[in-house]
């Protein structure tokens, strides 16, 4: 039908068009999702020819030596002080073409993508939210756009997000109450990543808190590494190699902070004086917390572990010695949650984010801190204190409740 108005002629819109405008009006959480995904593709594409010295020194070595030994036979040989479960991955690239750089990189966006949609389905079942709610989305382009995440995988070519992925994927198990999968799960972590080990007291604090499953689980996780060891083991790498990289991890550096600022960058870098009364300390802080949590009148829901797990990540990388830029990398992934369960702290995902960039120029471009590691240190320390208080100011239940009880 047409409308004659002066020497204009408007046309009736189509129910073809109708139908196309509806789908785009009632899909806006997929055209966000697309978005999300296509941009932040982009800006990981515009930085990954960034070559770092980890990749110059290290990876590019290891992967020149796989390439030239037979690939994944080149594992029993090659001297490396990355776990085997890493290797089986660097090896298989040897197969691929492109360059080496590309594809460890390429390694690295698959787990930040696949953690960002774990991220999103945790966060759909926190707040139980129906499919056309866009606080998951928004959960998942915040891990993307996360800025340690960017410069961990897109410029340094880093493999934190690998582990870590491991790690969120458990406490979704955990929360979704598939305890065995995530032993799994964290066994995977393991067996990446030595550091992955600051996840192992929020699985202990769950089972004495809500006694859903037996301690048997627990063996899930030396038991998955050792699963994950045999191929390489079945290669000709000695098993006494392949558990011997975490305990040559543990001494590897002689400094008691590298490129970060934590408690040791407040006293001088004694390595040898200080780091015994270091570890004590960072236990000692550690095992009072959990204490605590483990009490009666400390009542938890699964998603506050999320919390737990991040806060036991921060606690761990400011006590321990010998903690550099990338340790906390995992609590950068889990302040994105925590920024949804408590909207109104959302400074505190802005802290830690920072405090990590802060690190993370000095060793990437030579620049900075932008703010010196002795001041960026007591920030950790109040930022570190402020969420221990409140999390027992708020999981606290109130005197009158108990004697109800």
């Amino acid at each position: 039908m047409e409308l004659v108005m002066g020497k204009n002629i408007l046309l009736k819109m189509s129910r073809f068009e109708g139908k196309l405008l509806d789908f785009y009006q009632d899909n806006g959480q997929l055209w966000l999702f697309i978005f999300i995904t296509i941009s932040s593709l982009l800006l990981r594409n515009d930085l990954r020819i960034y070559n770092s010295t980890d990749f110059l020194h290290f990876l590019e070595p290891w992967g020149k030596f796989l390439e030239q030994n037979g690939g994944f036979k080149g594992i029993a040989t090659l001297d490396s002080d990355y776990n085997a479960a890493y290797l089986y991955i660097l090896a298989f690239l040897t197969y691929l073409p492109a360059s080496l750089l590309a594809k460890i990189k390429v390694v690295s966006f698959i787990f930040e993508y696949a953690t960002a949609i774990i991220v999103m389905l945790i966060i759909r079942n926190i707040f139980i939210l129906n499919k056309k709610s866009y606080l998951p989305y928004l959960g998942y382009g915040l891990v993307l756009f996360a800025p340690t995440l960017i410069l961990n995988g897109a410029v340094w070519g880093q493999c934190d997000i690998i582990h870590t992925f491991f790690i969120v994927l458990s406490l979704y198990l955990l929360i979704k109450n598939k305890y065995t999968l995530s032993f799994i799960s964290f066994g995977f972590a393991l067996a990446f990543k030595l550091q992955a080990i600051f996840f192992l007291p929020v699985l202990v604090l769950f089972y004495i808190k809500e006694r859903k499953f037996s301690g048997l689980n627990f063996l899930l996780i030396p038991l998955t590494i050792f699963v994950v060891f045999l191929p390489a083991w079945a290669l000709g790498k000695p098993i006494s190699d392949l558990f011997s990289v975490y305990f040559n991890q543990i001494g590897q550096y002689k400094s008691l902070v590298l490129n970060f600022s934590n408690i040791y960058s407040l006293i001088p870098d004694n390595y040898e004086y200080f780091h015994r009364s270091g570890i004590f300390i960072s236990f000692a802080v550690l095992i009072g917390f959990y204490v605590l949590l483990s009490s009666t009148k400390i009542k938890l829901k699964p998603a506050d572990y999320i919390s737990i797990a991040m806060i036991t990540v921060i606690i761990c990388t400011f006590f321990l010695p010998s903690m550099h830029e990338r340790y906390m990398f995992t609590a950068d992934i889990l302040a994105v949650l925590y920024f949804f369960l408590v909207p109104n702290q959302y400074f505190v995902p802005l802290l830690i984010w920072f405090i990590n960039v802060n690190a993370y120029y000095p060793f990437l471009f030579q620049f900075g801190p932008i703010i010196d590691f002795r001041i960026m240190a007591l920030v950790y320390l109040g930022l570190l204190v402020f969420l221990i208080m409140y999390t027992f100011k708020s999981k606290t239940i109130p005197q009158t409740s108990m004697e109800a009880g």
